[in-house]
């Protein structure tokens, strides 16, 4: 796990010199090899080629890209499109541990090549201060030092100083009022932080209930990868995280038997070994896997998305074919239906795309349709993504992320949310992102109930679609009423028409949870096709 204090290591040039001038270079060497015992950044050794060193802890880089100003170790360098980088030791980011080669020109720093070290490699030991410190809390962040890192931090009520020997991490997400943190410390008026390091938010969530006791309580959306043999008692693997289970642990089938590539929902705590014990685990559906819908319902569970972007190429002749929406390629085969109610389909045109993976993990549309609504990003040149996570970066948030087949960036100012389940293996997401540099670096990604995975299913006629207009900007919550029942409809419900219209006057069977404040909220709406009659006879007295 990547983390460095914010201070640099000093190293020293090595060169041979004449004997008569080591007199007069003695002051200087003396000089440098007291800021090397200081751990104070500084030049390297070459290493062997012509180009100096500079090694230390980036403390700015660009945003959006690699290209750009940097300043690591309080050295300004100029990153383009020559630049090497190398990510050996973890993604670039603020705080990382780096070795820059650089040239000097006109009293300016190229860097000629960027990498990432250990963070033992910057005078850090990587253990949050050197040693062992039994003061430990997790706590949302109340306040912060403005300009900087160190200062006066608040954390779950509690102040703490942190000074440049504080070890700072930011693999969950960088630091933000709000943001779960974990804080080793020194006790004393105020504590003295040792290490502060952003975490999964469910670590902040200790209850006291549901066999936990006080420890932290979290829920998360996975697939089952492995489980035990002969039973249900011991270690499972879901979602890329390894529960234990025993004879508290509550196992609800009822949508389905266990076994590798169901979907359950687990929920659980977290002891202080770091065990995570599930408090209960309830099967959602056998996944779909191959491109096959393997229950015939119009549906590819687990995968499958929709997505939000412009049209930036799309077939020469005809529509089928290859199409780049959003920096994402989609195929359009003859099951593909195109809609074009906001538009035409043409390049530049913003279209909403809801599509599936097929036995090659390639993105088929279902449909594409043009549309007004940007799926709710934050910005109208963001685009938007749904699907599930495949892969992540290991020990944390920041770096490479597979999602439907598509690979995203992730760094300290990505914005990350779990409201509905941990980011793991196998959840179902919600991307905001942009194009940059030729990569889709995340903007936002946030966890959603996925879709059919919901406490409650209801079948009826469709009453009432509430609509945000054809001069709405962005999709937002709108409200549906089916069978005399009201269901919140979010950017991120999977509407699907494939065996039948979402339209009033329509059957639609829609499953839904129920939030915090007693809304019914849709993961998914499909329509259903009645095309046939049952008659049964009436008794008459």
């Amino acid at each position: 796990m990547m983390g460095t204090r914010l201070m640099g290591t000093r190293g020293v040039e090595r060169r041979t010199v004449p004997l008569a001038l080591v007199a007069m270079f003695l002051g200087l060497v003396l000089s440098l090899l007291s800021g090397w015992v200081g751990a104070q950044a500084g030049p390297l050794s070459s290493g062997g080629d012509d180009w100096p060193e500079w090694r230390g802890v980036v403390e700015s880089m660009p945003s959006g890209g690699l290209t750009g100003t940097w300043v690591v170790a309080g050295r300004t360098f100029q990153a383009d499109s020559g630049t090497q980088f190398e990510q050996s030791h973890g993604s670039f980011q603020v705080g990382a541990c780096v070795e820059v080669k650089y040239q000097t020109t006109s009293g300016s720093y190229r860097a000629v090549k960027m990498e990432t070290k250990e963070s033992s490699d910057c005078g850090n030991s990587g253990g949050g201060g050197g040693g062992s410190h039994e003061n430990k809390a997790y706590g949302t962040i109340d306040s912060m030092p403005s300009g900087g890192l160190t200062g006066t931090w608040v954390i779950g009520g509690v102040t703490y100083t942190a000074d440049a020997s504080t070890y700072f991490e930011q693999e969950h997400g960088g630091f933000a009022v709000g943001r779960c943190v974990e804080v080793e410390f020194t006790p004393g008026t105020p504590n003295q932080a040792v290490k502060i390091g952003t975490e999964s938010a469910y670590k902040c969530s200790g209850s006291g209930g549901g066999g936990g006791g006080n420890h932290p309580q979290g829920e998360l959306y996975g697939v089952i990868e492995s489980m035990p043999s002969g039973g249900l008692i011991g270690a499972w693997t879901i979602g890329g995280m390894e529960f234990m289970t025993d004879s508290s642990t509550q196992f609800e089938q009822e949508h389905g038997s266990f076994a590798p590539g169901v979907l359950v929902e687990v929920k659980f705590y977290t002891d202080s070994n770091n065990v995570n014990h599930a408090i209960k685990i309830e099967s959602k559906y056998a996944t779909d896997h191959h491109g096959d819908d393997d229950d015939g319902n119009g549906s590819y569970e687990g995968h499958e998305g929709h997505a939000y972007g412009l049209v930036e190429a799309m077939p020469a002749s005809g529509r089928m074919g290859a199409w780049t929406i959003g920096g994402i390629q989609y195929q359009a085969d003859s099951g593909t239906r195109f809609e074009e109610e906001h538009g035409q389909l043409t390049v530049g045109s913003r279209v909403k795309v809801k599509y599936y993976l097929d036995a090659n993990n390639n993105r088929v549309a279902l449909k594409i349709e043009t549309t007004n609504e940007t799926g709710g990003s934050t910005d109208p040149s963001h685009y938007k993504l749904y699907g599930f996570v495949e892969a992540m970066p290991a020990g944390g948030f920041n770096g490479q992320w597979t999602i439907n087949g598509v690979a995203f960036m992730a760094d300290q100012t990505t914005f990350f949310q779990e409201d509905h389940g941990l980011l793991a293996v196998g959840a179902y997401v919600e991307v905001e992102y942009t194009k940059t540099n030729g990569a889709n670096w995340i903007v936002k990604i946030e966890t959603h109930v996925p879709p059919g995975a919901g406490s409650n299913s209801f079948y009826g006629t469709i009453q009432n679609v509430s609509s945000t207009g054809a001069a709405a900007d962005s999709a937002v919550n709108t409200t549906w009423v089916i069978g005399g029942r009201s269901y919140v409809v979010t950017p991120a419900t999977d509407l699907n028409d494939a065996r039948g219209a979402l339209t009033p006057g329509s059957t639609a069977l829609v499953n839904s949870y129920t939030d915090a404040s007693g809304n019914e909220v849709a993961t998914q709406v499909r329509g259903l096709l009645l095309d046939k009659q049952i008659f049964l006879p009436v008794a008459m007295r």
